[in-house]
């Protein structure tokens, strides 16, 4: 720890960084990214439901999801009791939204800052003392040129903040590696005034942690005493059982694979399968039409395709799939297994899906995103570890590498997982395809030691779930903020009058410089 951010907090019975709201209800705190209406307060009231809440307005979950599982060096503060000459660190926290196109909350004049209605006086803190602005996007992975640009531009150059106040939690998993790229690209210097500090972190991990330690909501009641049940119901919250992973059973099928939206990769991966003849050896998942509203359909990607170029991945469409390949998988359309269609009860389809992955040797994910610089793993790529299942991720590259660094195990001493880090999209999939085969062609007997051999790293995956993602993710931002502490800085402010002034030349009297109301 910074000698000096103990020195200047001493009086305190902690080292504590105050994690400060301008809005509280009944339950905690409410997200300062916009001021809260009669639907905010309703969903923080005592006693209500979660699972009543709307889904036409946000809540905060900033300080739930993480600073509250580190109590030890975090606490709630209401933005009114600061004061100015408290040189403690805070942290404002904004809990983005993907309902709001994210580069709009970074409009100059018009963005965050003045959608919240963020008092002035507290920008300035942040600007002249410890005070730092967390932007929390974990959900998505926002990384682009556009996107980063926005924020420097914000931040930066029309509010004159150093960047090194600005910490990012982004869901994209190799968010360090893109942000330096492209502070390259742009010519930014590696100083502190001018790189904000970011963070990934996968959010989704955290949704199984809290299933694993608190149980989940059920939609509906699980029979009690239901071989087939994770747990009982009580109170209608579902105690989850860990999962046992029989060593001596081969699965009646080879493959597993959830395909909910139509995506390219997705129809890709569904015709490799069928022209390797392993879709009958298969649980698959895949829809006709995207959705019940949507001009996207299996046949249009495939016609699609073939009216552009014949390339999909830069692979030739029609060299690959035969037309026989393209029109049996086609007729097999819709391919249901579970029938589970509500995208926010998905993540709690535990006592639905169970068997697919009991009988089944493989999950193949097929993550949101496949072709893209940014990588990240939502709740799919969970899943199958939450249920002791081996897995692949057909994704963007460094997805299994992005789980191997949060301290989960993968299968590369069982299949050639090289393909993870290869950039170019064709041969990506010439690769994952390779593994395919080889798993393919295993044996009963081949199948049976492999489940032997792999069931540590199983049990090791699922237990990593009984300890919180966020734990290093607040460790990285406490180290972040003690390292860059400033005991010197001098300014004079009054947030009980709503400004803060900078000093006067003669130390020790009220200054008479510019206000921030």
């Amino acid at each position: 720890m910074n000698e000096k951010f103990r020195s200047v907090i001493s009086h305190s019975s902690d080292d504590k960084i105050k994690i400060v709201y301008s809005w509280f209800g009944p339950r905690g705190p409410l997200w300062n990214t916009e001021l809260p209406n009669i639907l905010t307060f309703a969903s923080s009231a005592e006693g209500v439901n979660p699972n009543m809440e709307s889904r036409n307005f946000w809540t905060d979950d900033v300080w739930g999801k993480q600073f509250s599982k580190a109590k030890d060096k975090y606490e709630l503060y209401p933005v009114h009791s600061i004061e100015g000459e408290d040189r403690r660190p805070f942290i404002y926290p904004f809990a983005m939204t993907w309902r709001v196109q994210f580069q709009q909350y970074f409009i100059n004049k018009s963005g965050l800052f003045e959608f919240s209605h963020i008092p002035h006086w507290l920008i300035h803190l942040c600007r002249i003392g410890n005070g730092y602005i967390l932007i929390d996007h974990s959900v998505e992975a926002f990384m682009s040129d556009v996107e980063l640009d926005a924020m420097y531009s914000y931040f930066h150059e029309h509010h004159n903040l150093a960047m090194y106040k600005i910490i990012y939690l982004t869901g994209t998993v190799n968010a360090t590696y893109v942000y330096e790229d492209y502070c390259k690209r742009k010519a930014i210097a590696n100083i502190r005034e001018h790189r904000m500090h970011v963070i990934p972190y996968a959010s989704s991990y955290d949704i199984f942690h809290n299933f694993v330690t608190h149980g989940y909501n059920a939609n509906q009641p699980v029979p009690t005493g239901d071989e087939n049940s994770l747990g009982e119901v009580i109170d209608n919250v579902v105690e989850v059982v860990e999962p046992e992973y029989d060593v001596t059973v081969v699965p009646e099928k080879l493959f597993l694979s959830w395909n909910r939206r139509l995506r390219q990769h997705r129809v890709f991966l569904a015709l490799i399968l069928e022209n390797l003849g392993v879709v009958d050896r298969s649980y698959i998942s895949f829809a006709k039409r995207s959705d019940e509203n949507s001009a996207q359909t299996f046949d249009g990607y495939v016609s699609e395709t073939k009216r552009h170029g014949d390339q999909l991945y830069g692979i030739h469409f029609t060299g690959k799939f035969s037309e026989e390949v393209v029109n049996k998988f086609s007729n097999r359309l819709p391919l249901v297994i579970d029938g589970e269609t509500d995208i926010h009860v998905m993540c709690e389809d535990f006592h639905f899906t169970k068997d697919f992955y009991t009988n089944s040797l493989v999950s193949l994910v097929t993550e949101t995103n496949y072709d893209s610089v940014e990588c990240t793993l939502t709740e799919k790529s969970f899943k199958p570890l939450f249920n002791k299942h081996p897995f692949l991720i057909v994704g963007a590259p460094g997805a299994m590498q992005g789980l191997r660094e949060l301290g989960f195990k993968t299968f590369s001493d069982f299949w050639d997982e090289s393909y993870d880090l290869i950039s170019i999209s064709s041969d990506r999939f010439t690769a994952i395809e390779k593994v395919l085969i080889e798993i393919a062609s295993w044996n009963d007997e081949q199948i049976l030691s492999f489940k032997l051999r792999v069931k540590p790293i199983l049990d090791h995956n699922y237990n990593m779930f009984k300890k919180s993602g966020a734990i290093p993710v607040t460790n990285n931002i406490y180290e972040h903020i003690t390292k860059n502490f400033n005991p010197e800085w001098t300014d004079w402010c009054n947030p009980s009058e709503g400004y803060c002034q900078h000093p006067s030349p003669i130390r020790g009297n009220k200054p008479n410089g510019p206000q921030y109301p």
